[in-house]
């Protein structure tokens, strides 16, 4: 996260105190301007704040504008400053003390956007399927990549579990719907073409997506984790190495395929395989937005929070247990099957 104007657009007689949260926050300039506007006297404060002060500063600001009627923050992302700061080695140790991720609004602006249902998104599951499928049935790697980095499902699973970290019944359960009904579209259309066309169900890519093994697993752990941390850290960039490695498409198009031939055993294997990287991908990111200290900002909204985080890792943690134990019980007796011939 860089650096950012935060602008403050309230009543003038708030001018002191918004002054004066700046000034408890190292800003590295504070400057203002009051405009006349019908309704009486405005007060507009900007302030450039390094990446460290900026959660807390929103905070302090909304705090002190509590109670007060027809105020506004802005937040103006820079991509330079000239002269570039330079903090001294006190405040260097000093920023480190409050070192956070990014803010929690910023945050929650991009997320957001990710479990929103619209037009697009179900069009991007429609074509991501298409091509998946295609890619599935004939081993073509190249085009599944292409597939993954689509990755329409990644949206809804970090909103669920950012949902979770906030305690934001709304975002969780527009996430959710979101999610199920992508997952619907994908297996549906997986359905129909491996009911009607040719396709080889013995292929490579398509077999692979059938089973899952506590390797699996970790990938999926680790790429749940790593897609959070993009976000949280401002590298966006990274997570379209993220969106390859977690693969959530994939599994639900041979999920449906697999039904769509009449091969129930397989299609097993493929909704195993999309429920561990579902539910590793939440459970890695809640971990995460909790060690970045994604939480409210009021103490009844956090204390619930707490409670939400507190229900997602037991039900994600006991649903990651199971399929566990599903794939060790699966691993052991494959490994007697061939022992004994």
């Amino acid at each position: 996260m860089s650096l950012r104007v935060i602008e403050v657009i309230a009543p003038a007689d708030m001018a002191s105190a918004i002054r004066k949260v700046f000034t408890e926050h190292r800003p590295i300039d504070v400057w203002s301007v009051a405009e006349n506007e019908e309704g009486g006297r405005r007060s507009v404060i900007r302030a450039l704040l390094d990446p460290e002060y900026q959660q807390s500063t929103l905070d302090a600001l909304q705090d002190a504008l509590t109670g007060t009627e027809n105020w506004h923050i802005l937040l103006h992302p820079l991509d330079a400053a000239i002269p570039k700061p330079e903090p001294d080695e006190d405040e260097r140790k000093t920023r480190e003390r409050h070192r956070r991720s990014a803010t929690r609004e910023v945050l929650y602006g991009q997320i957001e956007k990710g479990a929103r249902m619209s037009d697009d998104y179900l069009l991007f599951v429609a074509l991501s399927t298409v091509v998946a499928g295609a890619a599935l049935a004939t081993n073509n790697v190249a085009v599944l990549i292409g597939a993954m980095v689509i990755a329409p499902f990644l949206g809804p699973n970090l909103a669920f579990a950012f949902g979770t970290a906030l305690g934001d019944k709304a975002l969780m359960r527009e996430a959710s719907v979101t999610l199920g009904i992508g997952f619907a579209v994908a297996v549906g259309l997986s359905i129909l073409g491996g009911a009607v066309l040719p396709l080889d169900l013995e292929a490579k890519e398509l077999l692979d997506r059938t089973r899952i093994g506590l390797d699996g697993v970790a990938v999926a752990l680790a790429s749940g984790a790593c897609a959070a941390l993009a976000l949280t850290s401002g590298t966006g960039a990274s997570l379209v190495g993220v969106m390859v490695a977690v693969a959530l498409l994939p599994p639900a198009v041979a999920l449906g395929i697999m039904l769509g031939a009449g091969q129930v055993a397989l299609a097993l294997g493929a909704a195993e395989l999309f429920l561990v990287n579902v539910a590793s991908v939440n459970l890695a990111a809640l971990v995460v937005f909790k060690f970045r200290g994604i939480e409210p900002r009021r103490w009844l909204e956090k204390f619930e929070a707490r409670q939400s985080r507190r229900a997602g890792f037991l039900m994600l943690g006991a649903l990651m247990v199971v399929l566990c134990a599903v794939i060790l019980i699966r691993t052991y007796r494959d490994g007697l099957e061939g022992f004994f011939g």
